[in-house]
């Protein structure tokens, strides 16, 4: 008996020290690594593991308000550890596709996107990762002050 849980104990301490990278610290190196010109307002994350060959990609959706007037900017990181990276598209009921870290012509790859809202209201923003891979990601919305 003492063997079980000795052996559930290590399975669990594997599980945890997986995902140990994506965590608050995580977040905060995110949310700091910015420069001054911004301020944070919010970050998203997601976490998940490689999508199975055949599977929709897990994705995580989430809501915004934006207010017209001002300038967003949408900054991704990625978990170094982990092969997964974070693909970010917004969208709007009125707009359809209004931006994104992925330019959808080339393919090129950026760590940020800008926003100037042209309408009040909400907006969705939509995060997987790059081929289904495994990864943990973060989105941090901030108002650019200058």
């Amino acid at each position: 008996m003492k063997k079980f849980y000795i052996i559930c104990a290590m399975l669990l301490l594997g599980v945890c020290s997986s995902y140990a990278q994506c965590d608050q610290a995580f977040i905060d190196k995110c949310s700091s690594a910015n420069g001054a010109a911004v301020k944070y307002v919010k970050h998203f994350r997601i976490r998940f593991t490689e999508a199975m060959k055949g599977k929709n990609v897990s994705e995580g959706k989430f809501s915004i308000m934006l207010s017209k007037g001002t300038h967003y900017r949408f900054y991704t990181c990625n978990d170094e550890s982990k092969p997964g990276h974070t693909v970010v598209e917004m969208s709007s009921d009125t707009q359809g596709r209004c931006g994104g870290n992925i330019n959808p012509t080339t393919g090129a790859e950026y760590s940020a996107f800008d926003y100037m809202c042209q309408k009040t209201g909400p907006y969705y923003l939509k995060m997987y990762f790059k081929d289904g891979k495994e990864g943990c990601g973060v989105c941090v919305m901030t108002l650019v002050t200058d």
